[in-house]
């Protein structure tokens, strides 16, 4: 039997709150251990674009045995539908029905960010497993991250966060080498995603005539804690390209740049951030920049550059400079080129790639933790730390200011 009732806003967070407060006194019961050839109860909550993409890569791993699709939810009945159809799992429109139920090991979180921690919460505190598409969190409140972090470690629960690219053995065969000595100290990185062309993911023209909101698509629902506005098709359909409920390319395409770089260099919290970018190009109602850069300085170095753009694609490559050799990925894996300044006449090294990355490899990761209790590849540690350096340079940017973070009480101010 589906749920589909309306849920008033008001009662609808007020609801949440008192969940998660709940949970919190009761705490949870010892989570119990799967069996190693156990199927996992997977739902999958946000059944857009990336949605399906879950659901793509969850039904080839049901092929494998490995899980079972048992849920799936979303405010809009025509992409529900679709899930539906390919999943046969149960539909939903309030995610907190999902929750509810007891068979339901896993959650799979593909909604817009504004969502990402209320519904990571409130799953966390309900006794589930996670995983949450990237960014781990809204970039506009730094108190979220910490939640997250806390409720895993509160409910003794798994999380990945969707950052396929972890799962890829590079970064680890990296972290290897870096940490003993390969590249000297550690002085610079940089990564980036530098697109163009048509992108309406981020285009506030795009629209679906399907898209009725009161008679198919619950708005309400969809904004939930973002701010209360009438219906917008732009801001449904290109939520990425407002401020109200994404970052932009700083929190869609800058988490895939920075988790693997924090992975290899072993760096945590930053020091300061500072941003440049524009408005440029793509003056058509979106709130975001089309180009945009953080500078990020860690304590004692390194210092990462991050570049994205939605308005010229010509980019930079991902690389880590040392004292001693610099570290470049491409092609087949990593390579080590020694600085004859100061090395001498070295040779460089090949470091091919063990494992390639890929959605499926990350959901395997975290279906393997499921049943071991281990850390994922791209835990919610790796996601606090990465969301820290993501909302200082986004309020840099907004602010015209350099942001600074204070590792004792875990909060930022101005420099």
């Amino acid at each position: 039997m589906s749920e589909t009732r309306r849920i008033d806003r008001r009662e609808f967070l007020k609801g949440s709150a008192a969940a998660a407060a709940g949970a919190a006194v009761l705490g949870m019961a010892a989570p119990s251990a799967l069996g190693a050839n156990e199927r996992v109860n997977v739902a999958t909550i946000g059944c857009g674009g990336m949605g399906h993409a879950h659901i793509g890569t969850l039904r080839a791993l049901r092929d494998k045995g490995l899980v079972n699709i048992v849920a799936v939810c979303d405010v809009w009945d025509k992409r529900l539908d679709s899930a539906v159809s390919l999943t046969r799992g149960m539909r939903y429109r309030d995610y907190r029905y999902v929750l509810d139920r007891k068979d339901v090991d896993v959650v799979t979180i593909a909604t817009p960010d504004h969502w990402h921690a209320p519904i990571t919460i409130d799953a966390l505190n309900a006794g589930k497993d996670v995983y949450c598409e990237k960014p781990m969190t809204y970039w506009g409140d730094l108190s979220l991250p910490k939640r997250v972090v806390e409720a895993v470690a509160r409910n003794r629960r798994v999380m990945q966060v969707g950052t396929q690219g972890m799962s890829d053995s590079i970064w680890e065969q990296a972290a290897e080498r870096i940490k003993a000595g390969a590249l000297g100290k550690l002085m610079h990185a940089q990564s980036g995603d530098m697109r163009n062309g048509p992108i309406g993911l981020y285009e506030p023209a795009s629209n679906d005539p399907d898209a009725k909101p009161g008679v198919n698509l619950d708005w309400d629902l969809w904004l939930g804690p973002a701010p209360k506005r009438p219906w917008d098709h732009g801001r449904y359909f290109a939520f990425r390209s407002f401020w109200d409920y994404s970052g932009g390319t700083g929190t869609d395409f800058f988490p895939h740049n920075l988790t693997p770089l924090l992975c290899a260099m072993g760096l945590t919290f930053p020091h300061r951030v500072s941003a440049s970018g524009g408005l440029y190009a793509l003056k058509d109602g979106r709130e975001v920049p089309d180009i945009f850069s953080l500078t990020i300085e860690y304590p004692d170095g390194p210092s990462v550059l991050l570049m994205s753009a939605v308005g010229c694609s010509y980019g930079i490559p991902t690389l880590i400079r040392g004292h001693e050799a610099t570290m470049t990925f491409d092609g087949p894996g990593a390579v080590i080129h020694p600085d004859t300044s100061v090395v001498g006449d070295l040779a460089e090294v090949q470091i091919p790639r063990e494992r390639g990355g890929s959605l499926e490899e990350h959901f395997t990761d975290l279906l393997d933790c499921v049943k071991t209790r281990n850390k994922p590849r791209s835990n919610e540690v790796f996601g606090y730390h990465v969301m820290t350096a993501l909302h200082m340079g986004i309020r840099a940017y907004r602010d015209n200011a350099v942001y600074e973070f204070d590792p004792v009480t875990e909060t930022v101010r101005r420099a």
